[in-house]
């Protein structure tokens, strides 16, 4: 089930957006964080491509002539698959814009390989021109209301990285409208996973955000941590308290962080900001503001 706790404070407001890790979704047979009215929509398995050893990446083309199909960037789609595969519903976080889906009909998911039986299936027997039928849903997603000019810090780990990866693609799309009022003030972005492989996302955003890096907007900031790498701009090392510092301390404005990941990554993170929030609070006196929104991926 997906679960909002919000908690507010004389200086900081905290907004929790906590999805349950596949392993506590198993036989689940209701949707998942989304909403039983909203229509199931057919999917067709468009193309099939390896990231890594142990993620794959698919494009499903959406049955929809009504064009009433959306969603927020950071949000998932609940996957029903046939009963002859497995009853259980689960659910795959968007990678793509909304603006890339509109332009293209294409929903792009990145899965990494499990034993979990509907991404074993999705992994190992999923095949182009397969239907599936889905429903996209979720509390976490970015929200514009919210951050206004403020800053944005996107953190994730893992295959964690979707829900990221979307808000940071929409982001680049509201920066390449041009529209002063909907534009973050700064975005710095952290990227951690085990080995460089597992970096699956990194090229394709150093490559569409490369005018925001230039125009010092964006910082892009990634990490290894099990494996000893020659690349200058890899970090051989976890994300620590002071990485995080510097961060707030460049995003300037008032910040919002969206964060994705496995548990623990999740409650070391959040406790670092919550004790740098406070210690910036008292040396600025009340001139900082830091809310974030926090989504677990096992």
């Amino acid at each position: 089930m997906i679960r909002l706790f919000s908690q507010t404070t004389k200086t900081l407001i905290i907004k929790l957006t906590l999805r349950m890790s596949s392993t506590d979704q198993s036989n689940r047979l209701h949707s998942f964080g989304t909403n039983e009215e909203d229509p199931i929509y057919e999917a067709t398995v468009h193309s099939i491509k390896s990231l890594s050893p142990s993620i794959k990446q698919f494009y499903l083309s959406i049955n929809d002539p009504l064009k009433t199909f959306h969603f927020q960037s950071g949000m998932f789609l609940d996957f029903y698959l046939s009963p002859t595969i497995t009853s259980i519903i689960t659910g795959y976080s968007i990678c793509n814009s909304p603006l890339n889906y509109t332009k293209t009909n294409l929903i792009e998911l990145a899965i990494r390989k499990t034993d979990y039986p509907p991404t074993n299936y999705m992994f190992n027997n999923c095949q182009i021109n397969d239907k599936i039928n889905i429903k996209p849903g979720g509390d976490f997603f970015y929200q514009s209301s919210t951050t206004n000019n403020d800053s944005i810090l996107l953190i994730c780990a893992g295959i964690g990285a979707n829900p990221i990866v979307s808000i940071l693609r929409h982001i680049f799309d509201l920066y390449s409208s041009n529209n002063s009022q909907i534009i973050p003030h700064r975005v710095e972005f952290f990227y951690t996973a085990a080995t460089k492989q597992d970096l699956v996302f990194r090229d394709s955003i150093n490559l569409s955000c490369e005018q925001m890096i230039k125009d010092n907007m964006l910082k892009t900031n990634y990490f290894v941590t099990k494996e000893i790498n020659d690349d200058s701009k890899i970090n051989n090392r976890r994300i620590n308290t002071m990485d995080l510092k510097q961060a707030i301390q460049w995003l300037e404005k008032p910040v919002t962080a969206y964060i994705c990941g496995p548990s623990p990554f999740i409650d070391w993170t959040e406790n670092v900001l919550k004790e740098l929030h406070h210690s910036l609070f008292e040396k600025y006196k009340n001139k900082t503001n830091v809310s974030f929104h926090s989504s677990i991926y096992d």
